[in-house]
């Protein structure tokens, strides 16, 4: 979110991130969002935002234009030619599972939809019309889509919304249709259903791994810390991996577009502070996955962003980045992709969890593959400084929330 709320306000912005060590950049929605004003058709946190405003970019009006609130088609075109040419990848949204009520498509082919019992398209879950994606006329239209943006933009990838509430043959069938039209796209699964990775998709959204157990440990922190036990943390890890295929990727976040939006002004960066964030991001990047960033927290941003706000809910960026806080985060951030290049221990490599003799308070592990150093993280999820032995014998001495993350011989 630009301060101009544009493609070309965005753009401005890649020598920052590759600066910074991103290597790929992840756009919500930026085909054209339905302004139908009916509010019966708009989802309730769209209402309760407060905006008024009808667009939601995940209520597309027409899948093969950008909206002109961002810019032009050529603007987009433009964005990922730029990120291409610093070596870095673009990867777009896509909602398949609905749409808006004014949508091209549900003009031109209202039998695309589920349909109530007067033969209209039967709104879903958020009040929008569902697809019908049994028919094989709805995948081949999907097909069209995808095949559009890698043909005509030259996009590397793409989020796929809800994908969980797709059945697992049609991404599948998007995925073999990619690959015959030019292979190496990446596809990222707005869930956590094991079978995703099998085939479909080449990696699982981490809410059940990073996102969930981590607000919840430190929402309940803020109230009272004798309730909290960092080993749930380890514990969601553990059965999620456990229960994904081998080698499953989790794209690794402490927050994103739905958590920030229904936050209002109380994102996490405002309500655990600078010291909790960075121990969380830090997480992020040493267990096993893809670390996500979301818009601003590299800065620490604190103020509100919302997928409804458009204008209203810009970043700034320029008057962020140049305090203390901001400055230390860039440089963590910098030190833990340094890290991730060096040792492939982070990419390639396995979670291996350590015991230790402060369990509740303290999460231990090792990344390991063989071919590079070891990684080490001992993260202190507590209030209090803490002296820890781990089961390999090493010792730390961790203030509240601090942690220490590098390879095993630092």
């Amino acid at each position: 979110m630009s301060e101009e709320g544009t493609l070309k306000g965005a753009e401005a912005h890649l020598e920052r991130l590759l600066d910074l060590g991103v290597n790929t950049v992840y756009l919500l929605p930026v085909n054209a969002a339905d302004t139908d004003m009916d509010e019966s058709f708009w989802s309730p946190r769209q209402v309760k935002s407060g905006f008024n405003d009808p667009r939601n970019p995940y209520r597309a009006g027409d899948y093969f234009h950008v909206d002109p609130e961002y810019g032009s088609d050529q603007d987009l075109k433009d964005f990922v030619d730029h990120a291409h040419s610093l070596g870095m990848k673009v990867m777009l949204d896509m909602v398949f599972f609905h749409c808006g009520p004014g949508a091209q498509v549900i003009k031109q082919h209202p039998e695309y939809f589920q349909l109530d019992e007067n033969g209209k398209p039967k709104p879903g879950r958020w009040r929008f019309p569902v697809f019908d994606l049994s028919r094989s006329d709805v995948r081949e239209y999907f097909k069209t889509v995808m095949c559009y943006y890698v043909a005509d933009y030259n996009v590397d990838g793409f989020r796929l919304d809800v994908a969980d509430r797709i059945v697992l043959d049609f991404w599948e069938e998007m995925r073999a249709a990619l690959d015959r039209f030019r292979p190496g796209i990446v596809l990222a699964a707005e869930g956590q259903r094991a079978p995703n990775t099998l085939y479909a998709m080449d990696v699982n959204y981490g809410r059940p791994i990073t996102l969930w157990p981590i607000t919840k440990y430190f929402d309940a922190s803020l109230k009272s810390m004798e309730d909290c036990d960092a080993r749930l943390i380890r514990e969601a890890h553990e059965k999620y991996t456990a229960q994904s295929p081998k080698g499953t990727l989790w794209w690794n976040h402490m927050e994103n577009h739905d958590t920030s939006t229904d936050s209002y002004d109380d994102r996490h960066e405002k309500v655990w502070g600078y010291d909790r964030c960075t121990l969380a991001m830090a997480y992020c990047f040493a267990i096993d996955g893809v670390p996500f960033l979301f818009s601003g927290e590299e800065v620490c941003f604190d103020k509100r962003v919302s997928l409804f706000g458009h204008k209203d809910c810009w970043i700034d960026w320029k008057a962020y980045q140049d305090t203390p806080h901001a400055r230390e985060r860039v440089a963590n951030i910098k030190t833990w992709v340094g890290m991730r290049k060096n040792y492939s221990a982070l990419t390639d490599g396995e979670t291996i969890w350590i015991d230790n003799d402060q369990p509740k308070a303290v999460l231990s592990f090792r990344r390991h593959d063989g071919a590079s150093k070891d990684v080490i993280f001992v993260g202190n999820f507590s209030d209090k400084k803490v002296r820890v032995k781990l089961a390999d014998g090493s010792k730390y001495k961790l203030e509240p929330w601090g942690f220490v993350f590098g390879p095993s011989d630092f």
